[in-house]
């Protein structure tokens, strides 16, 4: 017989007897418990638990989420739907558990003050699971999740072709705007899903309450930026938006009103490609006519006071402005200006650009009309009356 597996016993059991020491902390708590969904009664499997501190519940009657780290990290639940939080310091917590489809009670950032969630008004109090932990003890919670509303469809073109890769988000209405709702997700950023190889989307874990549903379909090159970076770089070169309603307009939009847990499909949205126009043309200086090579261009819906469409100028002053639907709009030119721009390069590649202003114009504003492609406009921008030419150095 192999005398080795008689030598590895003692260190695997060295090794087993330090795990387990460093499993407890001396002065601190464990939580543990099971998380169970409330439409099926079932576990709720590799859900995500997590503890927060309750602060400030004696001096101002109030309690309050602390916004800070969660105390023990976050904790997936097993196949039975159990967790454990270990190591947890002395004191009062919320126990925020989340799961893809159910309602978190984490609020939307524009619903969020550092105070326990409130509700939308006419709905029931969010009633958050709370523990108190004490040193050396164990606390032990169960924790159920109510499934939100879900709202599918598809997206497609006016042509009857599927849009695939379009992101889809729903907003719903704060303080007379409508304000992204994606369902939030504990320390993990939200990501509006996309829609499949055949137009299809769907958002679940909803409140119930009215939204508008918003299409996003983005060109984005790829571009290296420097010998210096490595990777590619996004570029955002146009985007379209079209709301519920299939409208470029949010004003315009159709809102769609969600009961609890309702289920919501067939909401479509079609892309009317045949809509949207472009508008090229070049930002010239008064005088001698040269053409600006810096500055931002941005096309505004006057009923939104949102920007719709916005391009930088290019190093000729010429601009390319994409995906603007028919209608009447505010075209502004903002910070013009004249610049000298030097390519830096180290070792025969470029490494940063060195760019100096020479001569800075006054922004302009003016209304234009799109009913079809603008091609060759001349946009004249006047020099600031304290700015006078200089030599170029």
């Amino acid at each position: 017989m192999r005398p080795w597996p008689l030598l590895f016993l003692p260190l695997f059991t060295l090794a087993a007897s330090a795990q387990n020491s460093s499993a407890a902390k001396p002065g601190t708590g464990t939580v543990t418990g099971h998380v169970y969904c409330a439409d099926t009664n079932a576990p709720s499997r590799v859900a995500s638990v997590q503890l927060e501190p309750v602060k400030d519940t004696k001096r101002s009657g109030t309690s309050h989420f602390s916004g800070d780290a969660p105390a023990s990290g976050i904790s997936r639940t097993g196949f039975d739907g159990s967790f454990t939080l270990a190591k947890v310091p002395p004191g009062s917590y919320y126990v925020v558990a989340s799961a893809q489809g159910y309602l978190s009670p984490m609020p939307n950032d524009d619903e969020s003050d550092d105070v326990e969630p409130q509700p939308p008004p006419g709905q029931p109090a969010v009633v958050i699971p709370r523990v108190d932990v004490q040193a050396d003890q164990a606390a032990s919670i169960d924790i159920r999740l109510e499934r939100g509303a879900a709202i599918s469809g598809a997206v497609r073109f006016d042509d009857g072709s599927p849009a695939s890769g379009v992101m889809v988000m729903v907003l719903h209405r704060s303080k007379d705007k409508w304000v992204p709702s994606t369902p939030q997700v504990p320390f993990a950023a939200p990501v509006p899903p996309a829609t499949d190889d055949v137009g299809h989307y769907r958002v679940s874990g909803l409140r119930d309450r009215d939204y508008v549903l918003m299409a996003i379909l983005s060109r984005t090159d790829f571009e290296s930026r420097g010998a210096r970076t490595t990777g590619l770089f996004g570029v955002e070169r146009s985007s379209l938006r079209i709301y519920s309603g299939d409208t470029p307009h949010i004003s315009d939009a159709v809102p769609i009103k969600l009961g609890p847990g309702e289920e919501r499909s067939g909401e479509d949205i079609t892309i009317p490609l045949s809509k949207f126009h472009s508008i090229s043309g070049v930002v010239t200086a008064t005088g001698d006519g040269h053409a600006i090579n810096s500055g931002h261009l941005a096309i505004e819906d006057p009923n939104d006071k949102e920007d719709i469409v916005d391009a930088e100028l290019g190093s000729d002053g010429a601009f390319h402005l994409e995906g603007v639907p028919e209608g009447t709009y505010t075209l502004r030119v903002q910070n013009p200006r004249d610049q000298r721009i030097q390519e830096i390069s180290v070792a025969g590649q470029q490494a940063f650009t060195n760019e100096k202003t020479l001569h800075q114009y006054g922004d302009l504003e003016q209304s234009i009309k799109v009913e079809g492609d603008i091609p060759n406009l001349v946009l004249t921008v006047s020099q600031r009356p304290q700015d006078h030419p200089t030599a170029a150095q």
